[in-house]
């Protein structure tokens, strides 16, 4: 008969399994694997995290580096390691196969000059060698800081997504980009966008005209100020084991390939130390406790 020992023993087996997972993961400084579109929730701000709007005003946009970023932030863009969670609740529809290892995350304006340049001269190749090949996947999170016609701009590529063409919009936005404010961007070109895409119009008027998605937009850029984005465009690239790196601008696709490539080959997080010595600790305890009520019994007949 199981002894109420042994049913302790054999109970904690799986929870000294996931503590060891858990410390494992926490070894390796992660605990930034990204909620996935199901998953609502806040974006976790707190005023500490918190940017000042002002910083993102037409001061910070002098001479070529119109990106929202101060002049002295970007120097040929950084590199970094971060963590925490993303919250991916309100972003856009998944691009790529939602079983990618790699998850790219770009905090974009449809008016910033250098996301559109990033589109047309850099992510073709990441989408041709590594989405498509379903290495990684494609998160668009909004971060208008350019002006009201950005916000509307991202306001309609969801309306767009409500008749299944939210990436075919996105993609036309960026293909018909024009100066900021120049009204390219404004709430008529944005319509007549969606009809030359085949869009059902009167659909796709109402949802701009109402607002729809004005909570959506607003709280994917809190989201971006809480992770302490400053500018477009912004990049997190998200490996299968939760390690994080952010990109930051418009970085030539090797730097991309670079990431994602070290990424892939991050091993799953295994056994602790510590949480393997508890483990071999109770086996052994159950050993000798399964030897001592053998010899019980041999004595007793």
């Amino acid at each position: 008969m199981m002894t109420v020992e042994k049913l302790l023993l054999f109970a904690f087996i799986p929870i000294i399994a996931g503590f060891s997972y858990a410390y494992a993961d926490s070894m390796q400084g992660s605990g930034s694997m990204p909620m996935h579109e199901n998953m609502m929730g806040s974006s976790n701000m707190s005023s500490g995290s918190m940017m000042n709007e002002n910083n993102m005003s037409s001061n910070s946009m002098m001479g070529s580096n119109m990106s929202g970023w101060g002049n002295s932030s970007m120097k040929g863009g950084n590199i970094m390691m971060s963590s925490g969670n993303i919250d991916l609740s309100m972003a856009s529809p998944v691009e790529g196969s939602s079983s990618a290892p790699v998850t790219i995350i770009e905090f974009g304006d449809y008016q910033c000059p250098e996301c559109d340049a990033w589109f047309k001269n850099q992510e073709p190749a990441i989408k041709a060698n590594y989405i498509d090949t379903n290495k990684a996947k494609l998160y668009f999170v909004d971060f208008p800081w350019a002006g009201a016609d950005s916000i509307a701009a991202a306001e309609s590529s969801y309306c767009a997504g409500d008749q299944g063409k939210y990436w075919q919009y996105h993609d036309y936005l960026y293909q018909n980009q024009g100066g900021i404010q120049s009204g390219w961007a404004s709430t008529n070109n944005l319509k007549s966008y969606a009809s030359s895409l085949g869009l059902d119009t009167n659909q796709f008027n109402a949802c701009l005209d109402s607002g729809k998605y004005s909570d959506r937009v607003t709280h994917n850029k809190e989201v971006g100020l809480s992770k302490g984005v400053q500018g477009t465009p912004t990049f997190f690239i998200v490996g299968p084991s939760g390690t994080m790196q952010e990109i930051t601008g418009p970085q030539p696709a090797s730097v991309f390939s670079s990431s994602i490539d070290q990424m892939s080959t991050q091993a799953t997080p295994e056994f602790g130390p510590a949480a393997v010595l508890v483990f071999v600790i109770a086996i052994s305890t159950l050993v000798i406790i399964t030897a001592k009520t053998s010899l019980r019994t041999i004595y007793r007949h």
